[in-house]
């Protein structure tokens, strides 16, 4: 019995072996084939898709292009640079970086003239960010510092000495390295509304560790003065974090614990003696909350904000410290001992529509309304002080020195100034007031000083009836002496812009007009110079006032100037002699009829009126995964606007539908003209002969124009117009993300705060300048920058690279530095149009505020460098918020009513990177967008975008309009150089070649595909029917009968 089993099992592995060798060799080598070939014709014919698809990233980041010059004219230059070669032009930008930073910085306090320290003198660097500092921001304004000197390079190099036992303590290998930030260029937050208040926390070392490891011992022999670093970096896509009730919570811009024991210690070394003097740096773009300054608690001596150096500012912060260079920057922030007592921080958190929000998209449910107006900043601090001092306006007990550590405009100097012999006039025929100013430099250091004018308009009670608000003071003019040598003086002459004293009227006469009554008029030092020399012109002391008023101003120092009743006509036409008239109604729930009223924060009643944490319901809720799991808890906050109709509708992504009963003739397409955009060079947006040149396009030619313009345009040949090549600019012209592969050395800039705070106009023309040309010799045409947005909050995450809280200072640097780049050929699209000011849910936060604030803060950032820039083709990228319910780039109103009609700015108009569909084609061409930066093209290009329109002449007619800004802005630019009358543009598709192979790859790998599975198949069926097969299966099948 045993025996038959042995005999069976080997029969019958016998014969499964010689059925699976049998088997094996029917299927060879088809089996093999397919199981080869599927997979690189699936791969091939992915990477085709990807390729076309994505063609212009492709570009980025290998090399190429999409067009050439067939017969280039090299005498056609139309910009040329300034600089023979790469090595002097980027030798020029270092220098010039080190000016800026040695004129931006701001010298907070400086205690007995701790500073300038002694030039030999032996320093100890404390903090991990000392070997790890903020040169700017990240995202688009990543900067390559890979270049610039480290802080002991640049301390070292100015003569002094530098502790390098605890520089190796901090640095890779060293103790305390675990705590140094990886890396500068990196977000070291999430967003504040990340589980909560962000997950990441303030990267410092635990004292402890210094005195675990004998750090300490060597700060003696270098204690001529503790420099310690204190840093903090942002970037695109988060905000800083902070305690969204406004409490004891996580706080990103105060000192954690780590940085109060470390503060705590220095102070203790130098009450032993073993260190002299203790420096702060504030390096960060993003104010930070110095209350740890208030009582000087840590002993600190000198305290130097800095904000991001860029490429050599480390060099002129080391000339600061040794005093070769004498800081002249002016704060172009408030610095608070307290950073919540703004009350912008009381609504800066997204909070959620009451009601079924699953009828919006997803990334509509949140909003903000600016509750504070114009009080942002300074207009706050300033004017509520200002009131309480006066015993006006519900005041309250206000505090401004609990709040206020530096205001606006603060800088000192190693020397002392005096403003002197004021004069002031008023021209009614160009509705310009202009002040002279006599500055003397009454102390022993060469310096440069800032003078600043600001204006106090009356708040009457047509104002209180009208519901306009004024700020106590406003900025409306500066200047900059040239260097003083003691004893020297300059008279300074600054005119004033009437439209800048102005207010906007949005409740009333719904334009700009002047107030009946007395404006004052002062030059200053910063914005609490400014206010206290205004109520001491109005009669105003420390003495009668009981102290409310905290020092004596200087009346000497201020004018005033009546106007003799309300003015509704000389401010409500615009420059270009447009009507000024009310263009955001949507956006202010007070003039929406459709939503709820809210109150605005107002001067007439502080106290009543203040936002309040009460209008929201704060509330953890659990976030769970796609499969019902709890993931985390995170915060939600739910604000007083109810979602109803109106609004559900409005938040949908896409709002335009063809009119079928539209009275619109379909415009010409595909004519014969002859035009070429060559012909168009020099003339004006308006001229005739553009309708020609624009009836040439085809359909296909302004969807290519229109939709497919990430980092580049592209070539139209049918207009002879080449396509451009595009790059970031915040910090200058970026290098470190999608422009790898321009093939020029480029200047890595301050972040633009410290831009600002140089007050400078003449030095940040000479910044643009080099900026254009920089991208001249880069070969790019549009530069997605400079940022233009406001610092509505220190923690607002892309700070670094926009200017001031201050819409007027804003406006006139980025009126200049625009001006600089533009002199090159050079497109500017400034970013982000409009409301960009905070990161958190910006791609569709509905931003709900009024009128008078939007053009008085938030536009006016925008509109010197737009206005003044009529004929050159400069525009704007979009804001992905929306203005109320309405995404920037579809709002008619603010794009075509104020941008292109007021300002008469009529150049390209982009988007920002497409991520979602409310970033949508056709909305945005009806609303004045006139292409996208559309990574995903097809979004815009494909047949659910533009090419659903082609038999809509409203969408075509707006379609025309978009490629007329875009081929006006290209024809008054750096990428007509090359092109004469007989230059022909060609098309070109830059991976032809590399599509070709992987479309015959693609095929050929497909059929072999097919072929060897037919093969496989047709084998397999062929085995079935061999003898091997038949007495295989019989073979079984006996068994199973046994």
């Amino acid at each position: 019995m045993e025996e038959n089993k042995k005999e069976l099992r080997a029969e019958k592995k016998a014969q499964k072996k010689a059925f699976v060798k049998a088997h094996r060799r029917a299927r060879r080598p088809w089996k093999f084939l397919t199981l080869l070939t599927g997979p690189f014709a699936l791969i091939f014919t992915i990477l085709f898709i990807v390729v076309s698809m994505f063609d212009n990233t492709m570009a980025l980041f290998l090399g190429g292009t999409f067009w050439e010059l067939e017969n280039a004219d090299k005498d056609a230059i139309y910009y040329e640079g300034d600089y023979d070669t790469e090595e002097e032009r980027t030798k020029a930008g270092a220098e010039l970086v080190k000016q800026v930073e040695a004129e931006g910085a701001s010298l907070l306090m400086n205690e007995n003239a701790a500073l300038p320290l002694n030039k030999e003198a032996k320093v100890s660097l404390f903090s991990t960010s000392s070997v790890n500092i903020v040169y700017g921001g990240t995202g688009s304004g990543n900067v390559d510092s890979s270049k610039s000197d480290n802080l002991k390079v640049a301390l070292e190099k100015e003569g002094f000495s530098v502790n390098k036992t605890l520089w190796d303590f901090y640095s890779e290998g060293g103790a305390a390295a675990e705590y140094t930030r990886g890396n500068a260029g990196a977000v070291v937050q999430d967003s504040a509304t990340a589980s909560g208040y962000g997950s990441a926390e303030i990267v410092e070392a635990p004292w402890a560790l210094y005195e675990e490891n004998d750090i300490l011992k060597s700060v003696e022999e270098y204690g001529d003065a503790a420099i310690v670093v204190l840093s903090r970096i942002g970037g695109e896509g988060a905000d800083s974090y902070f305690d969204h009730e406004l409490g004891d919570g996580k706080n990103y811009l105060a000192l954690n614990q780590n940085e109060k024991d470390m503060m705590a210690g220095i102070k203790k070394l130098k009450e032993e003696g073993k260190i002299k003097k203790i420096v702060v740096l504030i390096n960060t773009s993003n104010a930070l909350q110095v209350d740890f300054l208030k009582n000087n608690e840590y002993g600190v001596d000198a305290t130097l904000w800095i904000g991001g150096v860029g490429q050599t500012g480390l060099n002129a912060v080391a000339e600061i410290l040794s005093g070769k260079e004498n800081p002249s920057g002016s704060l172009p922030d408030t610095y608070c001992y307290d950073n919540y007592s703004s009350p912008v921080m009381r609504n800066f958190t997204p909070v959620i529509y009451k009601g079924d929000t699953s009828k919006i998209p997803g990334h509509a449910d949140t909003y903000m309304i600016y509750q504070e107006g114009i009080y942002v900043g300074y207009k706050y601090y300033e004017t509520r002080y200002e009131d309480f001092v006066m015993d006006k306006g519900n005041a309250g007990e206000y505090k401004y020195g609990d709040d206020v550590a530096f205001p606006f405009g603060y800088g000192l100097s190693y020397t002392n100034f005096e403003y002197s012999d004021m004069t002031f006039a008023y021209d009614k025929d160009t509705t310009t007031y202009t002040i002279t100013v006599k500055v003397t430099n009454k102390g022993d250091v060469a310096g440069k000083e800032t003078v600043q004018i600001y204006v106090s308009s009356p708040y009457t009670q047509y104002d209180i009836d009208n519901k306009i608000e004024k700020a106590s003071v406003s900025l409306v003019g500066f200047d900059k002496t040239d260097i003083l040598e003691p004893g020297a003086s300059e008279t300074l002459k600054i005119e004033v812009d009437g439209d800048y004293v102005a207010s906007y009227d949005a409740y009333g006469a719904g334009t700009y007009i002047l107030d009946a009554g007395d404006y004052y008029f002062t030059a200053a030092t910063d914005a609490h110079n400014a206010t206290n020399n205004v109520l001491a012109a109005k009669g105003y002391t420390p003495e009668n006032t009981g102290d409310r008023m905290d020092v004596a101003g200087n009346a000497a120092l201020v004018a005033k100037w009546n106007n003799p009743e309300l003015d509704t006509t000389t401010y409500a036409t615009s420059d270009a002699g447009t009507k000024i008239e009310n263009q955001l109604n949507s956006s202010d729930p007070n003039m929406n009829d459709k939503v709820d009223d809210i109150v605005y924060l107002t001067r007439n009643d502080w106290e009543g009126t203040m936002p309040s944490l009460d209008n929201y319901e704060f509330k953890w809720e659990e976030e769970k995964s796609l499969f019902g799991l709890k993931v985390k808890e995170i915060l939600k906050v739910y604000g007083p606007l109810e979602l109803n109709d109106y609004l559900i509708q409005a938040l949908q992504d896409q709002q335009y539908e063809t009119d079928q009963d539209a009275k619109v003739e379909m415009p010409t397409l595909g004519a014969d003209n002859g035009l070429k955009l060559y012909d168009m060079i020099g003339k004006e947006f308006n001229d005739p002969e553009w309708d020609k040149l624009l009836d040439q396009l085809t359909f296909e030619d302004m969807v290519s124009l229109i939709g497919d313009s990430f980092h580049w345009t592209m070539p139209i040949e049918s207009v002879q117009a080449p396509g451009t090549r595009d790059e970031n600019g915040p910090q200058g012209l970026t290098v470190a993300l999608f422009g790898s592969h321009l093939g020029v050395e480029t200047t890595a800039l301050t972040s633009e705060d410290v831009l600002a705070a140089t007050f400078n106009k003449d030095l940040v023309y000479e910044v643009g300048k080099l900026v254009g040309n920089d991208c001249l010799d880069a070969e790019v045409t549009f530069l997605y920058g400079p940022g233009a947005n406001i610092h509505r909050s220190p923690y607002s995450g892309r700070n670094f690279e926009y200017y001031s809280e201050d819409g007027y200072l804003s406006s006139e640097i980025g009126r200049n530095e625009v001006a600089g780049i533009q002199e090159k050929g050079v497109r500017v699209v400034m970013k982000h149009f409009a409301l960009n000011d905070c990161e958190q849910d910006r791609i569709g936060l509905g931003v709900w505020l009024n009128e008078q604030s939007a053009r008085e803060i938030y536009l006016r950032a925008f509109q010197g460098a737009l206005e003044s820039s009529q004929a050159g083709g400069n525009g704007v990228m979009m804001a992905y918020t929306r203005w109320g319910a309405q995404w920037s780039g579809a709002n008619a109103g603010l794009v075509k009513g104020i941008m292109n009609d007021e300002w008469q700015c009529n150049g390209l108009q982009i988007t920002d990177n497409v991520l979602n569909s409310m970033v949508n084609g056709i909305d945005g061409v009806m609303g004045g967008t006139t292409t996208y930066d559309s990574m995903l093209a097809f979004m815009i290009t494909g047949e659910n975008g533009l090419l659903q329109f082609e038999n809509d002449p409203v969408a075509v007619s707006a379609m025309r309009e978009a490629c007329h800004h875009n081929l006006y802005a290209i024809a008054n630019s750096q990428a007509m150089n090359g092109i004469g009358p007989d230059t022909t543009i060609k098309k070109i598709e830059p991976f032809k070649q590399i599509l070709t192979w992987m479309t015959i790859l693609s095929i050929g790998f497909g059929v072999l595909f097919v072929v060897s599975m037919v093969m496989w198949i047709i084998k397999v069926r062929k085995f079935k029917k061999t003898e091997a097969y038949i007495s295989y299966k019989e073979f079984k099948k006996s068994l199973k009968n046994k």
